[in-house]
């Protein structure tokens, strides 16, 4: 490999480096999954594709940017956590699964599966807390 040629592989991986490490930082500041989603994805062509075990850059931004799902999905079920009516609990839900979880499937199916199970076992705390509401209540009358 010519010094020429390898002088702009380097310009090119440490203009990844530097997208990376801005794209980090609008991902730690997002709001939603989609966002954490699409800021994760970065499109590596030609020679960079080849070379992108060099790029620390690519592995610290999909850390960051399951550190922000992860802290997200947190934010989802402290909200899931806070219903008291089965309704709203399940519209909230619903929402999370088909907007928000959705964009865990692919790049981290664990935190996925994480969030749905701990969706299924909040649904069902609440189911059962409702149950024994509507049992009381009877029973005093």
């Amino acid at each position: 490999m010519s010094e020429e040629i390898a002088a702009e592989l380097l310009e090119k991986i440490r203009l990844t480096e530097l997208d990376c490490h801005l794209r980090a930082a609008k991902i730690r500041q997002s709001a939603s999954m989609k966002d954490v989603a699409q800021l994760k994805d970065v499109l590596l062509r030609g020679e960079l594709r080849d070379k992108s075990h060099l790029i620390r850059g690519l592995t610290q931004l999909t850390h960051t940017a399951e550190t922000r799902m992860r802290d997200l999905m947190e934010a989802h079920m402290i909200e899931l956590r806070n219903q008291s009516d089965m309704g709203t609990f399940e519209q909230l839900r619903s929402h999370f699964v088909h907007r928000e979880w959705t964009f865990m499937k692919g790049p981290f199916p664990l935190l996925y599966r994480e969030a749905e199970n701990e969706s299924e076992k909040l649904w069902r705390r609440l189911d059962q807390l409702t149950e024994s509401q509507k049992n009381r209540s009877r029973g005093k009358n």
